[in-house]
């Protein structure tokens, strides 16, 4: 597996995470979540269908959460659209894995392990921008197959304890593409979906950055 090159301010953030972990965080306008509740792994759950059929086409038999936060919902049941859903575990169906540096449950990675996909949701906007190449080559150096990537480009409605806002990184589209497009030019086979999710006018916009496959064919 490459070896990160991460800069001080990852690591600061790092330690902030695992307190928001351990203690919940502030939202703008002044609520409070409570720890139970920080970072549970509920954006995983727009997509969980989405990456069934991913795992379902492709005929995938192992995955990686990179980043999972507290990853509730790979032993509950769920809700989406309506739907009530068994575990994530259990819909997917597959050996899952799940990492995340900020929660100790969870902080232990294999190194030496290939998924057929990894998976990294609502997570890169969180790293410091001078990081993420590095973050990259890691997701895909634990990967022969597929990733699948969510990124927001817009302000997020928490707050580190610091006072500054959870989303350090917001960038366009393009400028995701461009990163990704990195790993593509090393990694030809690679297959990466990458959804971007923008806010306008008070609606949400999904705009899908696509690397030798479509979102469209699991929607």
């Amino acid at each position: 597996m490459q070896k990160l090159k991460l800069s001080e301010n990852y690591y600061k953030n790092i330690e902030m995470y695992k307190q928001m972990h351990d203690e919940g965080y502030k939202k703008i306008g002044g609520d409070y979540v409570k720890k139970d509740k920080s970072f549970n792994g509920i954006s995983t759950i727009p997509y969980a269908t989405i990456i069934k059929k991913i795992i379902n086409i492709n005929n995938f038999t192992n995955l990686l959460d990179y980043r999972c936060g507290k990853a509730e919902f790979y032993e509950k049941n769920f809700i989406s659209n309506n739907v009530e859903y068994p575990s994530l575990k259990k819909l997917w169906g597959v050996d899952i894995d799940l990492y995340d540096p900020c929660y100790i449950k969870y902080s232990n990675l294999n190194e030496h392990k290939k998924y057929d996909i990894v998976i990294c949701i609502d997570v890169l906007e969180h790293i410091p921008e001078e990081n993420i190449s590095s973050v990259l080559n890691l997701i895909s150096s634990l990967t022969n197959k597929y990733i699948f990537l969510n990124v927001s480009c817009n302000e997020a409605v928490a707050l580190l304890p610091n006072g500054e806002n959870t989303h350090i990184n917001i960038k366009e589209p393009q400028w995701w593409y461009e990163k990704i497009l990195e790993i593509i030019k090393v990694r030809e086979n690679l297959k990466i979906i990458c959804n971007c999710t923008i806010f306008k006018d008070g609606k949400s916009t999904n705009f899908p950055l696509q690397f030798n496959d479509t979102l469209e064919r699991y929607t």
